[in-house]
């Protein structure tokens, strides 16, 4: 019987060719070792890296040098963004306004809003003042709908507000299911890359603060970006925790006003302000490719529970539990009846060790009712011995404190030596003991025991 596909097949064992399928090969006389040839991948498809062409990615820019940074280095064409945060933080509003930005330097960019009518995202536009002309808007949840309608346009980006909204008619699970999203997500990769048309894909997430259903999804994505902050503050973050073109230790911070995202001029300026309470220390942290100033502010209060309340906001809880361990050991500070809180101001959340001295300063502070100076910063990390070891980029960090016009720095036991401010230099925590009884004498009316 002929061979209706011209399919040529292929022995497994010697490599022998046949324009039909064989039980036993002639050449080798193996038995059942014949296979399509469409199987197996064609020796040009096996590439040699030392004389494959690097082509350069291309990718669309924002008029914010820090959007690019945080993207590493623009939009990449035909790639896939899931944008992600808590509901009513601003994704909307932050995903239009980079539309904007992207619409006023290429083509226009389609907003396609599965929760909103098309009125309600107009009406963000107008109070944002965004060009209503470059931003073409389209309220459908039906995902074959809509990838049918771009093959008909050039979009330089499309908007898609939000991925849990989408369904696919030829997915018979259930709307909204892990199913639906993982489907229409899936289609959605495929058309970007076949169309070379970058997507934005925005997310909510659940009660835990991760991401509720695009969570499984985001390897299917090039890109996650994690919009979050404090609804009591102006303050949001902009977080990369995935990113196949660039860096993933980018952050940006926003400041939140009636005409949209703003970028701050100086935030550490905004974070100096309203700083002279006990419990209240700076350090500055390395977020990215950025020296940071943050805020911690502590609570350290008499426990009349049983079990004591230890409550942290910004930093990992069982870091927090570490160091108050650390302050107990080396400076016998008794904390196990004490109701303790600490908070990163401004929403902002950090991993960085170079915060520990803070931290811990911050706690002395508040259990002292000392109140520290707003002159002064704290950069080092606390070890199990009591000890302030040095964090990386210290003179970046240092560097960052002179432009803020900070008078004092303690700081681990380096050669650094800089002018225009007094670097105070600690081997262990008890040094610090001098320094309490003198903060404790000139900033509050008791004395230390």
């Amino acid at each position: 019987m002929a061979n209706k596909n011209k399919d040529k097949f292929i022995c497994v064992e010697c490599g022998y060719e046949s324009v039909v399928w064989r039980g036993q090969c002639p050449n080798c006389n193996a038995w059942n070792s014949f296979q399509s040839k469409s199987d197996f991948l064609e020796k040009d498809d096996v590439l040699d890296l030392e004389n494959l062409a690097y082509k350069e990615e291309e990718r669309l820019l924002f008029e914010l040098s820090d959007l690019n940074d945080i993207f590493g280095g623009g939009v990449v064409k035909g790639s896939v963004t899931l944008l992600s945060g808590e509901p009513g933080i601003g994704k909307s509003t932050l995903a239009l306004q980079m539309a904007n930005q992207i619409a006023s330097k290429y083509q226009d960019v389609l907003y396609v809003s599965s929760e909103e009518t098309v009125s309600q995202i107009a009406s963000r536009l107008k109070r944002l003042r965004l060009s209503e002309k470059m931003i073409k808007l389209v309220s459908c949840s039906d995902l074959n709908k809509i990838l049918k309608t771009l093959k008909n346009y050039n979009f330089s980006l499309v908007v898609i507000d939000s991925i849990q909204m989408l369904y696919d008619k030829d997915d018979t699970s259930p709307f909204g299911s892990f199913s639906q999203i993982k489907q229409c997500t899936s289609k959605i990769n495929q058309f970007s890359k076949e169309s070379n048309t970058p997507f934005l894909l925005i997310g909510h997430i659940n009660k835990e603060g991760s991401i509720a259903g695009p969570k499984f999804i985001e390897h299917l994505v090039d890109t996650v970006l994690f919009f979050q902050g404090d609804r009591s503050s102006a303050t949001r973050t902009l977080r990369s925790l995935k990113n196949r073109y660039g860096s993933t230790n980018e952050l940006i911070i926003f400041e939140m006003r009636e005409e949209g995202l703003i970028k701050p001029k100086n935030i550490s300026e905004l974070i100096l302000r309203n700083s002279d309470l006990a419990g209240t220390t700076f350090c500055i942290t390395i977020e990215g490719s950025r020296p940071l100033l943050v805020q911690v502010e502590s609570l350290v209060n008499q426990s009349f529970k049983n079990s004591p309340t230890r409550l942290s906001h910004g930093i990992n809880y069982n870091h927090f539990m570490l160091i108050i361990a650390i302050l107990e050991k080396h400076l016998n500070m008794k904390l196990y009846d004490k109701d303790i809180y600490l908070n990163i101001t401004g929403g902002i959340t950090t991993e960085d060790r170079g915060i520990d001295l803070a931290i811990a300063t911050s706690l002395i502070s508040s259990y002292y009712d000392i109140i520290i100076p707003k002159s002064t910063i704290f950069i080092g990390e606390c070890s199990l011995s009591g000890e302030v070891r040095a964090v990386y980029q210290l003179e970046k960090r240092l560097n960052e404190a002179v432009k803020l016009c900070i008078k004092n720095a303690f700081i681990s036991e380096s050669e650094i030596e800089l002018k225009n401010i007094n670097l105070y230099k600690i081997k262990k925590l008890k040094d610090l003991s001098d320094w309490i009884k003198k903060w404790k004498i000139q900033y509050s009316k008791e004395k230390i025991g």
